[in-house]
């Protein structure tokens, strides 16, 4: 049997929907992950800008984690799988309402962390009343923003081999999204693409908006815009942040014989997202 949770002082099974309409955005680290939130956190009842949800995927991968021990483990705990997931759907709704709360019950609650992106196909299941928003970027600029993410930090030189590593953990990520079936749950979508009214537009009816208010890009729960100052230490941090919807290169272009890497790694996402 299925455990409960308690949101808004009330008991709710694990078999109902959460109270607000919940959006996921993910994406490689360096994808635009951060301005997509930024973009679909201006709409109409939806949360507000917010920091990355680190924590939450701990919840994910503990479910992960009781599937994959599921005859070694797990089965001796719970009566069956459905069982299990039910526990961990009240968790994971459990620390949503928490958020949810803390953020004045909006209509939409928009959450975000790139590293939860491996996750969305077990999130799906566990939570089948969530949307999914995953940003696309071209591979060779991701390569490039955490190159100089690892310049920054000073973790030293960044050379084949980080260069091979980081490609690779683009594939895959991507790779497990474009594998799983969301049904209609999983908007993608290329960040070049981002400026364009059109796509702005079928965004917005996915996650059920009336639209975008660019004007309030970065607004958080105080009302304040997101403070660029304070993260300046950040290696993450970039000067963007704070400021308008810019598509504009800001670094120069990945070296030439990383590229070569980088394509021979990612081709088989590139090619559906056009990037060859």
């Amino acid at each position: 049997m299925a455990g409960t949770a308690t949101i808004q002082g009330r008991t709710m099974s694990a078999d109902e929907t959460f109270p607000a309409k919940l959006v996921f955005v993910g994406g490689a680290p360096r994808s635009g992950t951060t301005i997509a939130h930024a973009l679909l956190c201006t709409a109409p009842g939806a949360s507000p800008y917010t920091p990355e949800i680190s924590f939450f995927a701990y919840i994910v991968q503990g479910y992960w984690a009781g599937l994959a021990n599921w005859d070694i483990h797990t089965h001796g705990l719970f009566a069956d799988r459905e069982g299990f997931r039910g526990v961990m759907a009240d968790a994971a709704r459990a620390a949503l309402a928490g958020i949810w709360r803390h953020l004045s019950e909006p209509q939409m609650l928009c959450l975000k962390d790139p590293m939860l992106t491996p996750h969305f196909p077990l999130l799906a299941e566990l939570l089948p009343e969530a949307l999914f928003v995953t940003i696309c970027r071209h591979p060779h600029d991701v390569v490039r923003s955490r190159q100089e993410v690892h310049e920054k930090a000073g973790r030293g030189d960044f050379g084949y081999e980080e260069v091979q590593q980081v490609a690779e953990e683009y594939r895959n990520v991507y790779q497990l999204v474009f594998d799983h079936d969301f049904g209609e749950r999983n908007f993608i979508f290329r960040y070049e693409d981002m400026e364009d009214a059109g796509l702005q537009a079928r965004l917005a009816a996915f996650v059920g908006a009336s639209g975008f208010d660019q004007s309030r890009l970065w607004v958080m729960a105080d009302g304040k815009k997101r403070d660029t100052e304070a993260s300046q230490a950040d290696p993450t941090h970039s000067p963007k942040y704070s400021g308008g919807l810019d598509l504009s290169p800001r670094l120069d272009a990945l070296r030439p014989d990383f590229q070569e890497v980088v394509t021979a790694i990612c081709n088989p996402i590139m090619r559906p997202m056009n990037y060859c």
